[in-house]
């Protein structure tokens, strides 16, 4: 770059032009080197107005990030199990796995958000605007800045795009689960899938005389007994998911014989398996009405008791053990259903849930 001076041509020593020359040098180089170091964004950026006044700008904060890296990828882990009940239980599982990844980890990133949105707005009201000691340039370029982050936070925006990115990709796992649910127990106008369990291996042993014998033989005692708690046995099996997180089960689909037509009459999505199949239709209403009750009560500690109209020694009991509310509005509770039949009770814990503007609690998985 060069530097013009306009210096007087004739009457002067060389020496005291060169001395001037180099003061004006000097005091150039200097302001340079001053504006050059002013900069917005260090930690107080501070400048000096017309007056003097020294000018304190604040650092604009830094947005909140979003890591999907452990979003559940559970969506067609179903697809390899081959008896429909079990794939309704990985269903359920990976559906489980969804809502805690929504509730735990894109809910709060929402509220970050607002509240990076929030610090913005309160860093230009309370700092920038109306002081007195900023010039008006450095008010607008805050101001100009400000607005700019404030819009990449809005919904559409840069900083919110994975997020959104994020939530549609649940809502569409989510309702494929729940399709394939249905289409795995028989729902929402799927028919009832036909599934024949494989039949288990017999394996053959030697008696004391060394001959061949079948260890699948039974006395005709044993065998009725199995046939008789056939349906029970298999709901323990399944670990008691009727009524899961994804609607009613037809406890035919869930492979509950006898049983199926009464779970699917409205009982499937209040009580568990493991003590339905154990009641008659009018008990399993009975034990319907006491979980309604200590559902609508909505206390912990909250319990209501039943016994049988038709049979003697039959009873049980429904508590509200915990509640509990997630951040999206859906709330739950914990309670602990008993079942006394001819002396022997049946202890089963379960979790039911509600959403934001539903009328009642129904079974989670």
């Amino acid at each position: 770059m060069g530097i013009i001076l306009n210096l007087p041509a004739r009457d002067l020593d060389p020496k005291v032009i060169y001395k001037g020359n180099e003061m004006k040098l000097h005091y150039f180089i200097m302001t340079m080197l001053l504006g050059m170091s002013i900069s917005s964004q260090t930690a107080l950026a501070q400048e000096r107005n017309l007056q003097g006044d020294v000018m304190v700008v604040p650092v604009l904060p830094d947005a909140p990030i979003l890591s999907t890296d452990d979003y559940p990828e559970c969506r067609e882990d179903w697809q390899k199990i081959e008896a429909p009940f079990e794939r309704a239980n990985d269903i359920n599982r990976c559906t489980e796995l969804l809502d805690r990844f929504y509730d735990g980890k894109l809910l709060p990133f929402a509220d970050q958000m607002i509240a990076h949105q929030t610090e913005l707005s309160r860093l230009y009201s309370e700092e920038v605007a109306g002081n007195p000691t900023l010039t008006p340039a450095v008010h607008d370029d805050f101001y100009a800045r400000m607005r700019a982050e404030f819009s990449k936070s809005e919904p559409n925006g840069e900083y919110m795009s994975d997020y959104q990115a994020a939530v549609a990709r649940y809502g569409a796992d989510r309702e494929y689960l729940q399709d394939r649910f249905c289409f795995n127990t028989g729902c929402n106008g799927y028919p009832v899938p036909e599934y024949t369990p494989p039949e288990p291996v017999q394996i053959a042993a030697n008696d004391d005389d060394g001959n061949k014998k079948d260890k699948s033989k039974k006395s005709k005692k044993s065998k009725k007994k199995k046939t008789a708690n056939k349906g029970c046995g298999r709901a323990r099996k399944r670990g008691g998911f009727l009524g899961s997180v994804l609607g009613g089960v037809a406890g035919q689909a869930a492979g509950l014989d006898g049983i199926g037509s009464l779970l699917a009459a409205g009982v499937g999505g209040i009580l568990v398996g493991e003590i339905a199949c154990q009641l008659t239709k009018e008990e399993q209403e009975e034990a319907v009405k006491a979980t309604k009750k200590v559902t609508e009560a909505e206390a912990v500690g909250a319990t209501a008791e039943w016994k049988s109209p038709s049979r003697e020694g039959v009873s049980g009991s429904s508590t509200v053990t915990a509640l509990a509310s997630r951040p999206n509005g859906r709330k739950c509770m914990t309670i602990t259903d008993i079942a006394i039949i001819d002396g022997e009770e049946t202890r089963i814990e379960k979790q039911m849930c509600k959403s934001r503007g539903d009328k009642a609690y129904v079974l989670e998985a």
